[in-house]
């Protein structure tokens, strides 16, 4: 009875061993994936995308910069996604003849995408795998095409949204109705002055989160109140206060941008926030009621008399 265990046990074991041996396969290789271009990131410095337009990106001191057709910051999460189209997977690549452009639609290209050295030419689609026909000098590839509309997307598509730039504090920041100068003391001066240093941190914070939800580019000159933020150690931004309501437009004529804000945190941008705990006043009643700013309708005495001064 003990052998014939045994026995069973043994052939168990031999059986285990055939199973673990047939599904590891020991020596098979994993399949090598072939990717479009093999491309290193950080050797790449200028980026041109052609579309219905030219947008040339250059990277300047670490930082993604548009080129062209304008000069700005450029939005560095979606540069790594052009960059990361070099690095899709080719599915299946066929020789490419010059009387073949055409039969994939690759003699008036979608999209081309140039990476340094690398040229990706993006024609149509095949027809029963919806995958995208993507020549590399006289290479064909098909590709899971996934990335398309970052090949179609327009240059102010790829702005930074960020008002300011990152690594830098201001020192000075005007708007209608307010001036405030970081002295040298570390503390901020304010005109009308201000004895809330709470609403200076609220309203530093503000500017320096501020992001816009869509930029576009500017098509007549923009009037209205200035708006100047100075630095320490480079040149002041200036907006142009195009539109207060329903949502804030602010336009940098220098880089020939306008930033679209929105929300509660569009209009702390204006003015410091009210830290005051308690109801607010009662707004003017009717339709036509005229809009009074809620820290300027506080410092008004219901009697008439001259308002005492207030930050607006």
């Amino acid at each position: 009875m003990q052998k014939r265990l045994l026995l069973n046990l043994i052939l168990l074991a031999v059986v285990a061993g055939l199973a673990a041996l047939a599904f590891f396969e020991p020596g098979k290789q994993e399949p090598k994936i072939t990717r479009l271009a093999e491309i290193d990131d950080g050797a790449v410095n200028q980026l041109t995308l052609q579309n219905k337009d030219t947008i040339v990106f250059e990277r300047r001191e670490g930082h993604w910069w548009l080129k062209s057709p304008f000069a700005a910051p450029a939005n560095e999460i979606r540069i790594r996604q052009l960059l990361d189209i070099a690095k899709a997977e080719s599915l299946a690549r066929y020789p490419l003849k010059p009387e073949e452009l055409a039969k994939f639609e690759l003699d008036k290209p979608k999209s081309v995408l140039t990476l340094g050295s690398v040229k990706l030419i993006f024609g149509g689609s095949d027809p029963i795998g919806m995958r995208r026909y993507v020549q590399m000098g006289d290479t064909l590839h098909l590709v899971n095409d996934d990335f398309s509309h970052h090949l179609s997307a327009s240059a102010t598509d790829y702005v930074d949204k960020k008002l300011l730039p990152e690594d830098v504090k201001p020192n000075e920041i005007f708007l209608p109705g307010l001036k405030a100068t970081l002295g040298q003391d570390g503390k901020w001066i304010l005109e009308p002055p201000s004895d809330v240093p709470a609403r200076m941190t609220d309203l530093l914070n503000a500017w320096q989160s501020a992001r816009a939800i869509e930029v576009k580019r500017i098509d007549q000159a923009p009037q209205g109140d200035i708006i100047r933020i100075g630095f320490p150690n480079q040149a002041p931004i200036e907006f142009v206060i195009v539109q207060r309501e329903p949502d804030l437009l602010l336009a940098r004529t220098d880089w020939g941008l306008q930033y679209l804000l929105a929300g509660e945190s569009a209009k702390q941008l204006l003015g410091l926030k009210q830290v005051e705990s308690g109801p607010p006043d009662k707004q003017p009643e009717g339709k036509d009621a005229p809009a009074v700013d809620q820290e300027q309708e506080e410092a008004e005495p219901e009697t008439g008399e001259e308002p005492e001064e207030g930050i607006e």
